[in-house]
This record gives C-alpha cells, structure tokens and sequence, in this order.
C-alpha cells in the first residue's frame, strides 16, 4: 500500500513541487534522514529506492520496508517538530526532489493552494502507511487521555471559525448499545467524531470478528476512507457495546466544502496529517520500537527547566474548543 505522490497527487501539487524543489543525483548510498534529527525537510523519490530502518533499545536495527518512485520521507519530523522515527538509506543511482525545511515554511505561511494540496498529500501517505504498520502492529487499547490528546492535535490547527464551521456543516448522531457504525467492507460515507461513549474496532480472522482496539471520546472515524477513496471499503467493523454519541460529516460535503476555501483547507488538512502522524510515531514507540528518536526527546526534555508556554496554551486552547463543540450539541435530538 505505497504511496506514490506522482501518481495520486494533484497535478498541481506535482508542478509546484517540481518547480520550487531543488534535485539531488544520489552518487553513493546516503543516509538523507537520521532518525533522531529534526527537520531535514522533505524528500521525494523520482527514481530509485530508499531502505527504511529504526532502531531498538538495545541499539539494534530494524527495517521497516523498502520505497520506490513517489515515496515521500521526513514528513512526519516537519509536521510534528520532533525528532525523525527512522533512517532512511538513498540508493546509489536514485534522484531525488527535497523541499528545505525554509521553502516548506514559506508554502505554509503563503496561504496558496499547493499549501493545502501538500498537507492532504502527505495525509494520504500517512494514512497508507498506518494501515501498512497495522499489518504488523496490534493497536493497543487506547486510554481517555490518549484518545482526547489525538482531538487536541487536530483541533490546535484550526480556529474558532473552523470549530464552528464544523458544527454547522455535521449532525449530531446518536447510536444506541449493540449500534453498527461501519460494517467492514462496505463505504464509508462519513467522518465521525466522537463526542461521547466507547467504539469497538473489529477484524475479520479466520471467519470471525478479532476485537483489535476501540476509540473514545475526541477521536476520529473514517479518516482513512476520507484521504484514500480507492473504493474498497471499511477496513475494520466499528460499533458500540453500550452508546455512542458523534458528530456526522458527511465526506462529499465536507470536500465540496474545503474545495471553496483555501485557508481553511490547509488548517484542516494541516491537522489531520499532524494527528496521523502521531498515530504512526505512537505505534512504533509502543512497539519499543524508534528508540533513538525517544532518547533525543527525553534528553531535550530533561534539558528544559521551564513549560513551554506557547504549547501548553495551544492544548489549553484546543481543549476549549473542542468542549465548545460537545456543548453545542448537549440535549439535541440525534
């Protein structure tokens, strides 16, 4: 389930990439991102391979898979701020696109449409890419506190106008115990967003339904079929053993929507790649896995004798907002 950003990018994203990054002719194998370094920028395979490893607390390596023509690496380090999860190996012979971390700042700020282009993109191959670690990672039981930090996430990015956006453009909707929100297999029309209550997410194994993990209040469902609608269906069964209370928005509205409005498309999916990138660093830290990646954070953090101020307001912030939206909908018919 690569991604190939030639292949499934709009073209203009493509254009504007090709115009504003520089290439680099990879002479020997070289490693172009370190995991535990920040922002290296981002890198985009116009031939050749990359080998893609992470490291263990024993300091051992592990590889991660191998990538092709239109794989994109050092997106996760850019949206998060945080230190690269893995290594990533260039083949001898490969050529390379790499935006500079500078140019990718001024794309952000400049509000044109390539903006929100790039941050769905790489949504896209972050969403790809989660389902690929899913294939070898069992999703932990998430904790309240986990689930509301992914909410925190999405919501940091956008504005009140943007909450209040996504309150008039969703409906309330309520499912009672034994409830089925998504069916595996078959499409997924709507993004959901918990406001109340626990989901259950089922496999299908060996003919029968494998409970693999659940959602609670502050996470999102359908994200997925949101950013790759290749028109397979729900991966997983999601219902609810004893209530569920979500905010419905429904996908084609929602992209009609964000097609008239740049800014606020860029906020959106500017968050919505931030909280899958998450999810996937998250995954692999669970697994004991990046660890290089977790000894720089801790290192900084034992470093810093003062809380960031600015961080702890955004998440102050983006708690408030999300609040606002669950009030919103409080004694409503669903």
């Amino acid at each position: 389930m690569a991604y190939n950003l030639f292949a499934q990018a709009e073209p203009e994203l493509v254009t504007w990439l090709r115009s504003n990054a520089s290439t680099v002719a990879v002479a020997e194998q070289t490693c172009i991102v370190r995991e535990g370094a920040r922002n290296e920028g981002l890198y985009i395979v116009e031939s050749g391979r990359l080998r893609i490893a992470t490291t263990t607390a024993d300091g051992a390596s592990v590889a991660l898979g191998e990538q092709g023509a239109g794989s994109m690496v050092g997106d996760m380090s850019w949206l998060e701020n945080r230190p690269a999860v893995a290594n990533v190996l260039a083949d001898a012979g490969s050529q390379l696109l790499h935006l500079s971390p500078t140019a990718l700042e001024a794309l952000a700020r400049a509000g044109q449409p390539a903006a929100a282009l790039l941050y769905r993109a790489i949504g896209s191959k972050l969403s790809l890419q989660i389902q690929s670690q899913n294939a070898w990672i069992h999703r932990f039981a998430a904790s309240p506190h986990e689930s509301l930090r992914k909410v925190l996430v999405l919501f940091a990015d956008l504005n009140e106008h943007d909450v209040d956006w996504l309150r008039q453009l969703g409906q309330l909707r309520r499912l009672p115990a034994g409830g089925v929100l998504i069916d595996e297999g078959e499409p997924v029309t709507a993004l959901a967003l918990i406001l109340a209550g626990e989901a259950r997410i089922q496999v299908s194994s060996e003919g029968r339904l494998q409970t693999v993990g659940s959602s609670r209040r502050g996470e999102l469902l359908g994200e997925m079929s949101l950013l790759n609608r290749d028109g397979r269906g729900a991966s997983a069964r999601v219902d609810t053993p004893a209530g569920l209370e979500l905010l419905s928005l429904d996908i084609d509205a929602l992209l009609a929507a964000l097609a008239g409005d740049a800014a606020r498309a860029t906020r959106f999916w500017r968050a919505l790649a931030r909280m899958l990138s998450q999810r996937s660093r998250d995954q692999l830290l669970q697994r004991g896995l990046a660890a290089t990646s977790r000894q720089v954070e801790t290192d900084d953090d034992s470093d810093d004798e003062e809380i960031d101020m600015t961080q702890l307001s955004g998440i102050s912030t983006a708690g408030a907002r999300f609040d606002w939206l669950c009030r919103q909908f409080q004694n409503q018919q669903g």
